[in-house]
């Protein structure tokens, strides 16, 4: 939890969120940073971006953060109206423990090792290893760009197990959120997962992924700002692209959807908590931490959509949650 009032003055009611697990080094850093200001309560939980979504939909948090943008059915479902707010960016490495091997996969090799047709290392040019697979077994943004490119890759992917937050895995095992995969893959000599690129840390490393173009690409910072440059976001600011032309060809946005009214007294630490994300200093804050910053067009383009906020009255009930220190 963090928290920040003053002793004499009533405490603010607090900002109640859920975020998903690739977003959640980002917000949990921003809110660290907002607890200096006046007037700003946060509770945070981590759960994954169908989760976020759900709760926000059942009127029991004030906001979520998702990489998968919601659907129209969930826009239209939304009990208070629904205002999207990119806020971050990031690559989705296909990240792997063999330390000896330069991991370099065309499409069709990404895909055949998560339909199981590529089981050992030795097939992809390194040493003799045994894959172990891993895929999300939570409702995932993650799961939902990575499966949308599996099957923009391939119409076998495309017509199997299709794409979405959750999906029926041809082969692997099950782990739960990003950090669960990160520490599932640095367990697991042999293992290989998705997860996004600031979770890669070593002895884990990022393949080099073959884009539309042709060329193989590694998760950076420009080759994921390149990428995403090619996504075309709607009105709403929402939108995505599972296979871009240039660059790293596996990145998204991450959303923090906010009620559109009936706000109360919540509006202005809302308003106060985006303004702060979507500053240059929070944008610096997410960039350190291996995440790739907005365009200042974009993040101008997020902050107009203030005008779509109003108070009117809110309470926010049942939400059971963990908080984090």
């Amino acid at each position: 939890m963090v928290a920040a009032h003053s002793s004499d003055a009533p405490a603010p009611p607090p900002l109640r969120g859920a975020t998903s697990t690739f977003a959640a080094q980002a917000f949990l850093l921003w809110f660290n940073q907002l607890a200096v200001e006046p007037g700003i309560v946060a509770e945070l939980e981590v759960v994954g971006s169908g989760a976020s979504i759900r709760s926000f939909l059942a009127g029991q948090v004030d906001f979520a953060v998702t990489d998968s943008p919601p659907s129209p059915q969930e826009i239209g479902s939304a009990p208070r109206g629904l205002v999207a707010f990119p806020v971050t960016a990031g690559a989705i490495a296909v990240s792997y423990n063999l330390p000896s091997c330069d991991l370099r996969l065309k499409r069709e090799q990404l895909v055949a090792i998560y339909l199981a047709e590529v089981t050992n290392f030795a097939e992809l040019g390194c040493a003799d290893q045994p894959i172990t697979v891993l895929y999300r077994a939570d409702s995932s943004g993650s799961t939902a760009n990575f499966t949308a490119s599996l099957a923009a890759f391939s119409p076998a992917w495309r017509q199997g197990p299709g794409s979405g937050r959750k999906v029926r895995w041809p082969v692997g095992r099950a782990v739960l959120g990003s950090d669960g995969m990160a520490t599932a893959l640095k367990e697991t000599p042999g293992s290989i997962g998705y997860v996004e690129s600031a979770y890669v840390r070593a002895p884990l490393q990022a393949a080099a992924l073959q884009n539309g173009k042709g060329q193989l690409v590694r998760p950076n910072a420009a080759s994921s700002a390149q990428a995403l440059a090619a996504i075309p976001l709607d009105d709403r600011l929402l939108g995505g692209n599972p296979d871009p032309p240039v660059g790293y060809p596996i990145v998204s946005f991450s959303w923090m959807l906010v009620p559109s009214r009936s706000l109360g007294a919540r509006l202005e630490p809302l308003k106060t908590s985006l303004g702060y994300i979507l500053s240059q200093a929070g944008q610096d804050d997410a960039e350190r931490l291996g995440y790739v910053p907005l365009p200042a067009e974009l993040r101008e383009r997020a902050l107009r959509q203030f005008a779509l906020l109003s108070p009117g009255s809110a309470l926010v009930t049942g939400f059971q949650r963990r908080v984090l220190d």
